[in-house]
This record gives C-alpha cells, sequence and structure tokens, in this order.
C-alpha cells in the first residue's frame, strides 16, 4: 500500500514539473509566434510605405533634373537620369498595390513613360506633379497604415496578455490539484501509518491495548515510577469460570462477553496514566501510575460490581449465575528496585488467591 502511494505520489510530481515545463515551452512559442507577426507587420510598413516615398522622391529628384537642366540650358546626362527615373518606378510600380493604389499608379505609369517618349518640358513639369501627388497619397496610406498597425499591436498585445493569464490560470489549477492530490495522499499515508500503529499496539477484538504493547509499558513501569516518584499499581483480571461458559454458550457468545468486559474496563480507566490491555483470553491487565492504595481498593471494588451489574448469565459458573471476574492487583513503591517480572509474578499470585478464595473478588499484594 505504502509503494502504491509513493509512487502516485511520485507521478504526481513528475507531472506537476512537466505542466510547469509545457507553460513555459508554450508561452515562449506564443511570444515567439506573435514577435514574428510583428515583425512581419514592420517589414511591411517598411519597405511598404518607407521606401516607395523614397523612391518617388529619387524619381521626382531627378525629374527636377532634367527640368533644371532645359530651364538653364545647361549640359546634362539625359539618358543616365532616364535610366535611373525608370528604375526607381520600376521597383515603384512593381511593389504590391490593392486594387484602389493600382488604378491610381496606372495613371501616373501611362504619363511617366510619355514624358520620355514626347520629351516636352511641360510634360517633365506636370510628371513631377503628379509624382508629389503620389509622395503624398504614399504618406496619407502610411499614417493609414500606421493606424491599423498600433490597432492591430494592442489587439495583439491584449491578445497575449489574455492567452498568458488562462495559461497562467490553467498552469496553477492544474498545479493547485495535483498540489492536492499529493496532500490528499500524504494525509491518507499519515492516516494509514497511524492506524498502523494503532493496529500494532491494539487488540482486534477488544480494542484495548494488546500484550506487545503491554510487555513495552509494563517493562518501563518501575522506571516510570522510580523517576516521578509515583506509587503505582498492576492489576489482573480474569473471567470467572471462562471456559464453562463457552462451552455453554458458544464462542460467539464468549467473544461479545469479553467485548463487554473490556468495554467496562476501559471506560473506568479512561484517565491519563490509565492503560488497560486483554492479555490473552480471558484475561485482562490494568497499569495504573500515581494512584495510592486506598484509590486502588475503591476501584477494584467498583470493578467487580459493575461486571457483575452487567448480568450476563452464566448458569455453570460456581460463584452467581451471572459472569463474574477475579482480580489480583500488586502496588508497586518507587525506588523498591522490583523488576518487572517480580510484579507480575506477585499480581499473578494474588489473582491465584482470588480464585482460590471463592472468586469475583480480589486481592492486593502488599510490601516487596
Amino acid at each position: 500500500m505504502k509503494l502504491k502511494l509513493f509512487k502516485s505520489v511520485t507521478f504526481k510530481l513528475i507531472l506537476l514539473v512537466l505542466v510547469v515545463l509545457f507553460a513555459l515551452i508554450s508561452t515562449s512559442i506564443l511570444f515567439n509566434s506573435q514577435i514574428d507577426k510583428l515583425k512581419v507587420q514592420i517589414d511591411n510598413l517598411y519597405f511598404g510605405n518607407f521606401i516607395p516615398i523614397v523612391k518617388l522622391e529619387n524619381i521626382q529628384d531627378n525629374y527636377k533634373t532634367i527640368i533644371s537642366c532645359r530651364t538653364l540650358k545647361y549640359i546634362c546626362d539625359f539618358k543616365k537620369e532616364q535610366k535611373i527615373i525608370l528604375e526607381d518606378w520600376s521597383y515603384y510600380y512593381n511593389a504590391y498595390k490593392n486594387e484602389k493604389e493600382r488604378n491610381v499608379i496606372n495613371n501616373v505609369d501611362i504619363a511617366l513613360k510619355e514624358t520620355f517618349k514626347i520629351n516636352k518640358l511641360h510634360k517633365f513639369k506636370k510628371i513631377v506633379q503628379k509624382i508629389e501627388f503620389l509622395i503624398d497619397y504614399e504618406t496619407k496610406m502610411a499614417f493609414k497604415q500606421r493606424k491599423l498597425f498600433v490597432e492591430e499591436y494592442k489587439r495583439m498585445k491584449d491578445y497575449l496578455f489574455i492567452n498568458i493569464v488562462l495559461l497562467l490560470v490553467l498552469t496553477f489549477g492544474i498545479v493547485a490539484y495535483i498540489i492536492y492530490q499529493v496532500v490528499k495522499k500524504d494525509n491518507q499515508l499519515r492516516v494509514l501509518n497511524t492506524k498502523y500503529k494503532i493496529d500494532s499496539i491494539t487488540d482486534s477484538m477488544t480494542s484495548l491495548y494488546n500484550r506487545k504493547y503491554f510487555d513495552t509499558i509494563f517493562d518501563n513501569m518501575p522506571f516510570i515510577a522510580n523517576a516521578n516518584n509515583w506509587e503505582c499499581a498492576f492489576i489482573m483480571f480474569d473471567i470467572d469460570y471462562f471456559k464453562q461458559y463457552n462451552d455453554t454458550y458458544g464462542h460467539d457468545a464468549g467473544d461479545e462477553t469479553l467485548k463487554k468486559v473490556a468495554k467496562v474496563l476501559k471506560e473506568y480507566f479512561n484517565n491519563k496514566y490509565e492503560f488497560v490491555f486483554r492479555l490473552g483470553g480471558e484475561e485482562f491487565g490494568v497499569i495504573l501510575f500515581d494512584i495510592d492504595l486506598d484509590i486502588l481498593e475503591s476501584c477494584l471494588n467498583d470493578i467487580n460490581q459493575k461486571i457483575v451489574d452487567l448480568k450476563i448469565e452464566h448458569k455453570t459458573s460456581d460463584v452467581l449465575d451471572v459472569v463474574t471476574i477475579s482480580i489480583g492487583a500488586i502496588m508497586y513503591e518507587p525506588n523498591t528496585y522490583i523488576s518487572a517480572n517480580k510484579l507480575y509474578k506477585k499480581a499473578d499470585d494474588s489473582l491465584y488467591k482470588s480464585k482460590h478464595n471463592g472468586r469475583n473478588q480480589y486481592h492486593i499484594h502488599k510490601g516487596k
């Protein structure tokens, strides 16, 4: 059982690590994908708006150079200017344009190409105006694109924030669940361990302490008494004519009688430093720390009467027609240094005297 719980806890801890790793990897992928998307949009803004404007300004400057040459009548390389203009225009013209933009540019394209066919000054001046219009148009488009980009950026930022929050909530939920399960299993393991410890010192039938635990407590009784300067008592109880009871009423009834007698002893001796044991068969034992002789005698009288008051029928008893018990006890004086084995023998001798004197009574061994 412990091994299964250990494996379960280990599995959940591994799952916890995997969940955290998954969350971190997912967050990284999400950020990278959105950053790549943002980069593409920035590139589109740069190459789609800034570069075309630069190209148009270059075309405009080249046309102005041609106009200056014609107006001031100085020599310039007309073919070179024409080549530069056509190259820059080709770059601009072939760049991506939507349908509306394409209609505007097509008109300018026809006019631009005519300038070199007709080669008239007024045509050059007119195309400069058209280029000026395109620059203005591209500038407005750039502002528009920037506005769209800012809106998209804000949406992307909100999207990232929401996804990260959801991812964190999900991760937190899974981690919290795993921690809860680990704590739950740990508590179950603790309960099982506690139960195992209790079971290991408890008699399964009567729920009293068992003989194994009795040996532990009884062996240490003299040391505890000496250390605390306490008078202590060890009491032995034996159900009178219990063999005859089992023969007459059966072992099931005998077990029920054992439980009833055990219940009386457990309820009566229920204070601190009072320990009740089933020593074996129909025999019970009680260890009492810090008690004097008068109180002990009063207790034993009470117990004898309480067992009789149970009125458990016992027709084959030679004492009464109900179940009774015989009791033997010994008082231990602190610092008398009597061994546990000797104490047990003296208590057993006291029990024998109670039986020998007629049963349903107690006898206390006094002195060393």
